[in-house]
């Protein structure tokens, strides 16, 4: 990544070609084709740039709030450090978009104001037909000694044969084997059903990994409950109470349920003599 200044912004880029972004952008002179998404997070268009297709990401939510806004003075803003992401990943033979340029404004030291530009991979969203090109695709991230961050299906592009990965976060695997399980969990449950036979289960890993998904699972649906109550909203149905009030028993269930636990970690345990005999 080359870095320079135009115009008193910073600005980031693969190639000097790929300065040509800039005065387009600046200058709202682009092609929008079609708005990817537009949420508080992120706004993401498809952009045409000289009979060429391009993806233009705005971190929306990390551009404003003031926090983000604070530590972008020790550590950048977000497009500057996607670009960088996106430049490991691609290093370390992973397939993604490939990152041409970003920009950044600054005042006082601080990232008010950003966006990324790269390629637009023209593919479709993995699903479970998929399912073993992009379980392999995770085991070689993991392989490396990389997390995805962020492993639900949708994040998994498949073009051409190929599996290339997007939002990602791309860090160094400190909780080793347990962080690498609850990223096939994780997966599993953005599929909707098993994908067991696609990846290798690693024992007590495993098993911790579960119970650290059961537990935020619980814990996310006790914040909504609790944010629910704060803004005062009221439940129209009495089923809506009971669904609310049954969450705590239902996860209480998960761990309480000593036999249906020592069958699972007996399961696994078998699976793994067998995979070594």
């Amino acid at each position: 990544m080359y870095k320079g200044i135009m115009k008193k912004k910073n600005i980031y880029f693969d190639e000097l070609s790929s300065t040509k972004f800039f005065n387009p952008i600046e200058e709202k002179r682009i092609k929008v084709l079609k708005t990817l998404k537009s949420d508080h997070r992120s706004t993401v268009k498809l952009i045409e740039l000289n009979g060429k297709t391009y993806v233009y990401k705005i971190p929306t939510e990390k551009n404003t709030r003031k926090w983000q806004r604070f530590l972008s003075i020790f550590r950048g803003g977000e497009s500057q450090r996607e670009f960088l992401c996106l430049e490991k990943i691609l290093k370390n033979g992973i397939d993604t978009a490939k990152p041409y340029f970003a920009c950044e404004t600054k005042k006082f030291g601080m990232v008010v104001d950003s966006y990324l530009v790269m390629e637009y991979i023209d593919g479709r969203e993995g699903n479970i037909d998929n399912i073993e090109i992009i379980c392999d695709t995770l085991e070689k991230i993991h392989s490396k000694g990389f997390i995805h961050g962020d492993s639900q299906l949708s994040n998994f592009i498949i073009s051409n044969g190929f599996c290339y990965i997007i939002d990602a976060r791309f860090k160094k695997s400190i909780f080793g084997k347990f962080a690498q399980a609850y990223e096939f969990i994780y997966l599993e449950t953005s599929c909707g059903q098993s994908i067991k036979k696609y990846y290798k289960r690693h024992g007590i890993y495993h098993v911790v990994a579960r119970l650290v998904d059961y537990y935020l699972i619980f814990w996310g649906k006790v914040r909504a409950f609790v944010k629910s109550l704060l803004r005062g909203e009221k439940f129209k149905k009495s089923e809506d109470l009971e669904s609310k009030e049954s969450i705590f028993q239902k996860i209480k269930s998960k761990f309480t349920r000593n036999k249906d636990f020592e069958k699972y970690s007996s399961e696994i345990n078998n699976e793994n003599q067998e995979e070594n005999q």
